[in-house]
């Protein structure tokens, strides 16, 4: 079952702070430093995600990786068989291959599981911002924040 798509608030800017209405009707006012905090709750999922990218691009380097030494250890066997090499050697090296099959496949599950948090991280930012927008760009449009939203944060 598919949530709710978010649905925007309405807002408004006084002397008192943003006064925001909710489609169900319910009235709530927000301070300077409330709006300010939204704003980095959006801002964190946004961080959040883009750091889940970047872990999620470095466990798939590691399939690759171990892939690529797994490929090396079976080559490496292949030539210790051919001089006739103790056997000792020969079974280090296919436990050495069995680690990096176990290693790569632990990497491909992390990489999916943070792909889930990318995700989850990414729609809580984007819903955040659906639902919220309309408060930021009231403080924005409103008189009191001219000549800038800043003096609008500071005073309250």
């Amino acid at each position: 079952m598919q949530p709710d798509p978010p649905v925007p608030h309405t807002a408004t800017v006084d002397d008192k702070g943003v006064h925001v209405t909710t489609t169900a009707g319910k009235n709530r006012t927000y301070s300077g430093g409330e709006v300010i905090t939204l704003t980095q709750v959006i801002d964190l999922a946004e961080g959040a995600a883009a750091l889940c990218q970047s872990s999620s691009e470095a466990c798939l380097e590691l399939v690759d990786e171990s892939a690529q030494l797994a490929a090396d250890c079976e080559a490496l066997i292949a030539e210790i068989t051919e001089k006739g090499v103790g056997s000792n050697l020969i079974g280090a090296c296919e436990h050495l291959q069995e680690q990096l099959g176990l290693q790569a496949a632990a990497a491909r599950k992390l990489h999916d599981q943070i792909q889930g948090g990318e995700e989850a991280c990414r729609t809580a930012s984007v819903n955040a911002e659906v639902r919220h927008g309309q408060i930021f760009r009231a403080v924005a449009d409103s008189p009191l924040t001219r000549p800038a939203e800043r003096d609008f944060y500071n005073h309250r």
